[in-house]
């Protein structure tokens, strides 16, 4: 299920919805949204409450370093002379990969 923002240039949303919290829960809410791709409080708890998939931006942030982990290891391969001693380099390389796949079937 798309979310209505991706499949729609633009919508008018004017119509409102109180939700009463503590402010442990308005923090917490808070925090979450700063961990997301959610441009506001209230397209997180939209995307949240309607099933529409929010994506984390320690996800990207993982992914991303991960791949920067992939080529270090190319590099030492490289510089190795490209000789891989018991398949360390290869193994590694098809971790970092699942792992990869991974984190990005979650987003």
């Amino acid at each position: 299920m798309a979310s209505p923002t991706s499949s729609q240039a633009r919508i008018h949303r004017d119509k409102h919805l109180s939700v009463r919290l503590t402010e442990d829960e308005k923090a917490l809410i808070l925090e979450k949204v700063e961990s997301t791709d959610a441009r506001s409080p209230s397209e997180f708890v939209r995307s949240t409450a309607l099933g529409y998939p929010v994506r984390s931006v320690v996800t990207h942030e993982a992914i991303n370093e991960l791949r920067r982990l992939g080529g270090l290891v190319k590099h030492l391969f490289i510089e190795g002379g490209r000789e891989d001693p018991g398949g360390m380099y290869l193994e590694t390389l098809r971790e970092l990969q699942a792992a990869i796949r991974r984190l990005g079937r979650e987003q």
